[in-house]
């Protein structure tokens, strides 16, 4: 059951995409729309200016003023979308079947944030990572990698109906099966369910089980899809599949490579990450 959907915000990044498709989902799964503005800590920022920069002129009292402005404003946009929608700021009545958007704020880091709220959430839903905005690729790994909650990322355009067609990347992996454990509420949901498996050149038994049968279990029909010889990696046969097939969110596992130091995501990932065009469920 899906009934927490968490917006996280970080300062100066668009995050109209994300609400739009949180309440998408929301009146679908009569969940509510936790929207959590993450302000950085004056005091650790001004630390760390003057740490890069030598820089006594920011101070965390100046720091701190400037960041509540910003706040302000994006509380601003928040409440006017939440009006435009007539959506109440909390619950409605004790089933909790009214969808309902509420704002809060949390001081300190975006990776603290996310992850001690995303695992009291059923599900974070995030942009895509913006190379011109470093925040937005700490929430994706502190989302993805972190919380042990699924996490939606959104695109730049993104269809009304995020469960019209819903594709499942399977490879038997261990992180493409707590995907699918994690997105069960929204595949049972789902209009149309398919599954994208590539032909293996071993005799991989895992990769091989059936997941449509398992998929039956649970009330969910499915179709199957494979990839074509003119595809050159896994990242683009998905992709081109998703497009071809006119798919309105992927599910499928996280990948990093084992590292010591920043996250190194896996060559799938990475690739999906840099040009999806569809909405992603990807959890690790």
């Amino acid at each position: 059951m899906i009934r927490n959907i968490l917006i996280p915000i970080s300062p100066k990044v668009e995050f109209d995409r994300q609400i739009e498709a949180a309440l998408s989902l929301a009146y679908q799964l009569e969940a509510h729309v936790n929207a959590v503005y993450i302000r950085p800590d004056p005091i650790a920022t001004a630390a760390a200016i003057f740490e890069l920069a030598g820089s006594t002129e920011l101070t965390a009292d100046r720091i701190d003023r400037d960041s509540r402005v910003v706040e302000a404003d994006a509380h601003a946009i928040f409440e006017a979308w939440r009006a435009s929608h007539g959506l109440a700021c909390g619950a409605v009545n004790q089933s909790l079947r009214s969808p309902f958007a509420c704002w809060s704020e949390q001081v300190g880091s975006v990776e603290t944030i996310i992850i001690r709220c995303g695992r009291l959430s059923d599900v974070i839903v995030l942009n895509f990572p913006d190379p011109s905005h470093v925040a937005t690729k700490q929430a994706v790994e502190a989302a993805v990698f972190s919380t042990g909650r699924p996490t939606i990322l959104i695109p730049k355009a993104v269809s009304n109906n995020l469960l019209r067609h819903v594709i499942i990347a399977w490879n038997g992996s261990l992180e493409a099966t707590r995907a699918i454990a994690g997105a069960i509420t929204l595949l049972r949901a789902a209009e149309r369910i398919s599954v994208f498996s590539v032909p293996s050149d071993t005799d991989d038994c895992f990769s091989n089980l059936n997941l449509g049968a398992f998929l039956t279990w649970h009330g969910i029909e499915s179709h199957h899809l494979t990839s074509q010889p003119e595809d050159k990696s896994i990242g683009s046969a998905l992709l081109r599949v998703a497009v071809d097939s006119n798919a309105t969110m992927l599910v499928m596992g996280g990948y990093t490579h084992g590292h010591v130091g920043p996250l190194q995501f896996g060559s799938v990932t990475s690739h999906v990450l840099h040009h999806a065009k569809v909405p992603v469920l990807m959890m690790h």
